[in-house]
């Protein structure tokens, strides 16, 4: 015997459908990126006690600093988040906002796909230096394999708040670039 079938129900079993499989593979990344995280930063106790050669070890989250009309700062953050794991290794994540518009309906809604865009290794070159050994760049594969030297320094009232500087090429200083990053989670927390 043949189910009736109702083309209107039928279409709205597709569109979340879709929207599963979206939600699915975002849980799937955002999963990696934990475990990739999680499984970077178990260390023994010795290693425990050489974290400190390692001030940048965390989860960062990239940010825009303002300033308020009083003089204050703010930082919005974005969704971009860069992992430093105990060994030295980093990853970068990226989440981009993308409309999905329900069948059979004007409705949109909005859902954030994420993904890796960068690995590779840091080196410290100094107390306030380090070379980044970008490995695999999944956005510019010219980037593979090369190395960027970095400055950073943290603010002064908040640890937790990192200024990274790259230089674009240039001989002078306003070739070097900054940008503001935000502990999410330092080493160690729970």
């Amino acid at each position: 015997m043949k189910c009736p079938v109702n083309k209107a129900q039928s279409r709205r079993d597709i569109s979340s459908l879709s929207k599963g499989r979206v939600l699915q593979m975002f849980k799937r990344v955002l999963l990696i990126l934990a475990v990739t995280f999680f499984c970077g930063t178990l260390t023994t106790k010795a290693q425990v006690k050489e974290s400190n050669k390692n001030p940048l070890m965390g989860l960062w989250q990239y940010a825009d600093e303002k300033t308020l009309p009083d003089g204050k700062k703010t930082y919005i953050g974005k969704q971009i988040y860069k992992t430093i794991t105990s060994d030295n290794r980093y990853f970068v994540v990226l989440g981009v906002n993308i409309p999905l518009k329900e069948a059979d309906s004007d409705k949109t809604s909005m859902s954030t796909v994420t993904f890796m865009t960068q690995e590779g290794e840091i080196e410290f070159t100094s107390d306030n230096t380090y070379l980044e050994y970008i490995n695999k760049h999944y956005l510019d594969k010219n980037l593979n394999n090369t190395i960027s030297n970095l400055r950073f320094k943290f603010n002064e009232k908040n640890p937790n708040i990192l200024y990274i500087e790259y230089n674009l090429g240039g001989n002078d200083e306003s070739s070097w670039v900054s940008e503001v990053w935000l502990r999410v989670m330092p080493y160690g927390s729970k």
